[in-house]
């Protein structure tokens, strides 16, 4: 079998998610080559681990573009040779726009299986509303038909592709991210809380810096601007803006952060939630998207009211601190363990890709 896995971007998740899937998927016996087309620009954030004897396996195939619309434009010129040239049975597409570009040339995938995987659905109602709304949906619905597989990376992203009506050739696979544990060690946790994320609307980090009062504890933010790169955010005496940290030092701060706060408007799925897990750090998130399928309340977290923000996050934040801290990590770790291996997806991936069509559920 041979796949071909093609991005618009490769930024946040979706970096995360190939740098999960591409070196699992070469490692398979039954897998030929896989190919990646995705912008040049964005080569650094491809980081697949230990590749040794995958090289002849993993083709990166690149191409130019900085801003959305050129690297719209140099995918449109260089996908018909890349296929042409990797002949896959399998082109996976990832992204809403990436979906949309590849379901509407007029390019020959030459029998390969068409899966598209939005990473978020474009009409979520969290994220917009009225005629843009169902504007999308129409197009996904008309571009549903040249799709041979969805992929949905939670059951509230499942919900709405049903719902809109997508649901024959959805299947759900939930997100992974590989485990640093023996890199990093065990850290002790320190006294302070942590954010990590674009301070994009989605993100709801104007939120969670308008609630964070001097009479808080110290906050740690990692991020920045991406989307609304106008918006400012003044310090303040227990924050500490720390800009964008490289993998090692992000699982640092994460596994010595006594929780991590997620306060999303919406989330197709939240893989720093499992990023937390995995470190046996305890997650505060919103009641957005997929985040409340991720932190079962009291257990390995807790979930607040985002439409009561100040009060609900508040009372999570007390009843966190008066929880067993300790257990819940635990908790977290476990939970890592049984439901967010590499292994586990790729399998599902797998089944998936297989020509048969009987692989639906």
């Amino acid at each position: 079998m041979k796949i071909m896995h093609v991005c618009e971007t490769v930024t946040g998740g979706i970096a995360t998610y190939l740098n999960n899937v591409v070196a699992e998927q070469a490692r398979r016996p039954e897998v030929e080559a896989v190919s990646v087309l995705l912008p040049l620009t964005q080569l650094e954030e491809i980081n697949l681990g230990d590749i040794d004897g995958l090289q002849g396996k993993i083709h990166i195939v690149g191409f130019e573009g900085a801003g959305r619309i050129q690297r719209l434009k140099h995918l449109a010129l260089r996908l018909r040779g890349a296929v042409s040239q990797a002949r896959p049975d399998v082109v996976h597409v990832h992204s809403t726009f990436a979906g949309f570009l590849c379901r509407t040339l007029p390019v020959s995938f030459h029998g390969a299986k068409l899966i598209y995987q939005p990473h978020g659905v474009a009409f979520d109602p969290h994220r917009i509303s009225g005629l843009k709304k169902h504007g999308i949906q129409w197009v996904e619905r008309v571009l549903y038909r040249r799709t041979d597989g969805v992929v949905a990376i939670s059951e509230y992203e499942r919900a709405l592709l049903e719902a809109a009506g997508m649901g024959d050739k959805t299947l759900l696979i939930k997100n992974c991210v590989r485990d640093t544990r023996e890199a990093i060690g065990d850290e002790r946790k320190e006294d302070f809380y942590l954010f990590i994320g674009r301070f994009d609307r989605q993100k709801g980090f104007d939120q969670l810096h308008a609630f964070w009062g001097e009479d808080r504890p110290l906050l740690k933010i990692v991020g920045g601007n991406v989307v609304d790169s106008d918006a400012t955010f003044t310090p303040r005496d227990n924050m500490e803006f720390l800009g964008w940290q490289d993998n090692t030092a992000l699982d640092g701060l994460i596994a010595r952060a006594k929780a991590l706060i997620v306060p999303s408007r919406w989330e197709g799925f939240g893989l720093v939630v499992l990023e937390a897990y995995r470190n046996a750090t305890p997650v505060i998130c919103s009641n957005r998207g997929a985040l409340p399928e991720l932190v079962s309340h009291g257990e390995t977290g807790f979930v607040f009211d985002f439409d009561d923000f100040p009060a609900s996050l508040c009372a999570a934040m007390t009843a966190f601190d008066h929880c067993d801290r300790q257990a819940m990590g635990r908790r977290c770790r476990e939970r890592y363990e049984r439901d967010f291996s590499p292994a586990s997806m790729n399998a599902e991936l797998l089944k998936l890709y297989q020509p048969s069509g009987q692989c639906y559920v």
